[in-house]
């Protein structure tokens, strides 16, 4: 049996086209309708930020560098006196111990003269035997003379004069041993002589090598002095700091010094730079002179300034002019500073003539009436918008009070 499905109407089929439509359609109007309806979004321009720094306005200045370094005091003459003679010490001054102060010329310690005396007196002994000898052979030598001429008057040939008739070298040989029997009691008074050491200049002992009783030879240690009316200081200086130092500044640069340990201080002036860099540092070495840096023998200075002690000094340099003088603190980096240009960061590299503890002063990099960043920054940017703090709102608020 087969099924009969009966045909649709006209209004079947257009029913069946426009409710397609219609549904496509509304679906249309509804997308139109939300997208004319829904919120726009709209592009807002970045707002630009604006650090607010402190600045100072920059200023020349004429200054005189300071070149600050360490160094190391030792002896501008240092001795070791050795014995010229040997014998037994027989006494030692009371200075004779390391420390000790004693004027030049004063008796250090003295060994025994006895044998010295001894050999004076034979020296003197011979000298005399000598002088005696010298004058019989010049006796001797006119009667020589008179006898030649008295025979020359009885021969008739003449009797010819010849240097051994007149016994000239017998007086030259009695004539040299008196000049050798003189030089021997020179000899034997200058070894009595140095059987009294003395200092050779105005000295401390820093070391002592015999006592009273030591016997000691010829050519041994006694005593190791410095001299007193002179220290150096030997003071490591970098090669730029170097060239701030005046080495033809008349008389000397000044120099501060004050001990890292102690509590003195001296004054004194540059000598020289060391004509060799230390191995270890390649560092300049100037030496600095202090005179009299423990005061007078008589009347010592009650702090002394000590071989060996390690100092701080403070060389006076020379005189830096029309140069911009700064805080230390706005250097970056130890070579560039922040410059504020007309609402914006300008990051400037300069030169460095010198630095003290407070301020810096440059060679180049900044003129003189620009404004300097004294402000901290914490990611500075060329060109980065800037602000100059002010005291307007204060100000205001003032003016509202009155």
């Amino acid at each position: 049996m087969s099924d009969n499905h009966p045909e649709p109407t006209f209004w079947g089929k257009v029913i069946r086209i426009l409710i397609p439509l219609l549904l496509i359609a509304a679906g249309a109007a509804a997308f139109a309708h939300f997208k004319a309806t829904a919120p726009v979004m709209q592009k807002a321009k970045p707002e630009r930020k604006v650090a607010v720094v402190d600045v100072q306005t920059a200023r020349l200045a004429d200054t005189r560098a300071v070149v600050s370094a360490m160094g190391t005091v030792v002896a501008a003459r240092e001795v070791t006196l050795k014995a010229q003679v040997s014998g037994t010490v027989l006494s030692v001054a009371a200075a004779y111990v390391p420390g000790g102060s004693i004027a030049k010329g004063a008796e250090l310690l003295s060994l025994d003269p006895v044998d010295y005396e001894v050999a004076v007196q034979k020296a003197q002994s011979a000298l005399a035997t000598a002088k005696a000898a010298l004058a019989i052979e010049q006796g001797s030598q006119n009667i020589a003379r008179e006898e030649l001429a008295l025979m020359s008057a009885l021969s008739s040939e003449g009797v010819s004069e010849t240097d051994l008739a007149l016994r000239k070298p017998q007086l030259a040989q009695a004539q040299a041993d008196v000049t050798s029997a003189e030089a021997d009691l020179r000899q034997a008074m200058l070894d009595l002589n140095r059987t009294v050491v003395r200092a050779p200049f105005n000295a401390m002992v820093v070391e002592r090598n015999v006592n009273v009783g030591t016997y000691a030879g010829a050519q041994d240690s006694l005593a190791t002095l410095v001299g007193t009316d002179e220290f150096w200081i030997e003071a490591v200086v970098s090669l730029d700091q170097l060239a701030l130092i005046d080495l033809h500044y008349p008389g000397g640069c000044p120099v501060t010094i004050k001990s890292q340990v102690g509590t003195g201080t001296w004054t004194g002036y540059v000598v020289q730079v060391a004509g060799k860099l230390s191995e270890s540092s390649r560092m300049a070495t100037v030496i600095v002179s202090v005179k009299n840096p423990l005061g007078a023998i008589e009347k010592p200075s009650p702090i002394h300034l000590m071989i060996d002690d390690y100092v701080n000094v403070e060389i006076t340099g020379r005189e830096l002019a029309n140069v911009i003088e700064l805080p230390r603190a706005v250097m970056q980096d130890g070579k560039r500073v922040w410059v504020y240009d007309n609402g914006a960061l300008d990051i400037r590299k300069v030169t460095l003539a010198w630095k003290s503890t407070a301020a810096v002063y440059l060679d180049s990099g900044v003129k003189a009436g620009e404004k300097v960043v004294t402000s901290a920054l914490a990611t500075p940017v060329q060109g980065m918008a800037l602000k100059v703090a002010d005291a307007q709102p204060a100000a205001a608020t003032d003016a509202e009070g009155r």
